[in-house]
């Protein structure tokens, strides 16, 4: 199954252990990393994500320069013919329960994934959300 993917988190290791686990488990996968919510943002605001839409974004929420909240809000002011592109999951390693409970208060997040990404939790949000 060929998907495209996002995934924003500042941390490098977090982004490469997603992007390993995705392409392991759908190899004919696209995945764009991004460190930095803001450019992120950007590229799906301009258009310039280069990648095959639909496509599904897995955000986590405590970042610099623009964290998981500020790109939730920015991202639900865009046109819906921009975000009905994109199916957003929270991909977090926080313990703050007020965190989780505001992130699926955002029309856009489907989901929270428990980080580390794995192959049964990817499975998992996939089969429930009908993705792919």
């Amino acid at each position: 199954m060929a998907l495209s993917l996002i995934v924003i988190d500042e941390s490098q290791l977090d982004c490469f252990i997603a992007q390993k686990i995705i392409q392991f488990a759908y190899a004919d996968s696209t995945v764009k990393l991004h460190n930095n919510a803001l450019t992120a943002f950007e590229a799906i605001r301009d258009g310039n994500t280069g990648l095959a839409l639909p496509a599904v974004i897995f955000l986590d929420l405590q970042m610099p320069i623009m964290n998981g909240f500020e790109f939730l809000e920015a991202y639900e002011r865009l046109p819906d013919e921009i975000t009905d592109q994109y199916r957003i999951f929270i991909l977090s390693s926080t313990l703050n329960k007020n965190d989780i409970s505001r992130g699926r208060t955002y029309r856009t997040v489907l989901g929270v994934v428990e980080k580390p990404l794995t192959k049964e939790k990817l499975e998992d949000v996939f089969h429930k959300y009908s993705i792919g």
